[in-house]
């Protein structure tokens, strides 16, 4: 590093990323082993159970972001960072929840099609399960990106929501 300001952004990125990825670990716990949970409940199938076992990990990682990762801690903007936060996790909600249900058909697919490559214990809670972290880690890099870029910082996106919202409802 040459000290330039490039190098100093990517190094605070990284850092950043790196404080992220610690933090998140624990939230990503509480929602991988949820999902679990969740399953045992009737009528709550994989994709359901993948959703709530999310949220749930948002929750836990909103702590986490807000006065660790992103130092925000006495921004005093908690909502509107939590606006943000939950606007950015709900994308990365669906990409985990699309990409965990691609990979457990593809998993379906291979078992089915090339039987004698994809192991033998390899069985449906294991696909389930393996399918679930590569969502995960999709879902990861996504909300990193959205939070650092938006979540935390002053944007003038969650005034421009209040604006619209309130017209929306001025008008009816």
């Amino acid at each position: 590093m040459d000290g330039t300001g490039i190098d100093m952004a990517k190094q605070r990125i990284t850092r950043k990323f790196l404080l992220y990825l610690f933090f998140s670990g624990f939230a990503a716990l509480v929602n991988f082993a949820s999902r679990f949970l969740y399953e045992t409940i009737p009528g709550v199938n994989f994709e359901i159970a993948v959703a709530l076992a999310y949220l749930t990990g948002m929750i836990v990682n909103f702590a986490f972001s807000k006065w660790i990762t992103f130092q925000a801690a006495s921004s005093g903007r908690f909502r509107r960072e939590a606006v943000k936060f939950f606007l950015i996790a709900s994308l990365g909600l669906i990409v985990t929840v699309a990409i965990s249900a691609g990979a457990l058909r593809f998993f379906a697919y291979a078992a089915a099609r090339w039987s004698q490559v994809v192991p033998s214990n390899f069985d449906d809670d294991i696909r389930a399960a393996t399918a679930h972290l590569i969502g995960m880690g999709a879902g990861l890099v996504m909300n990193f990106f959205g939070h650092e870029m938006l979540s935390f910082r002053e944007t003038g996106i969650y005034d421009r929501l209040k604006g619209i919202l309130i017209r929306d409802n001025d008008d009816e």
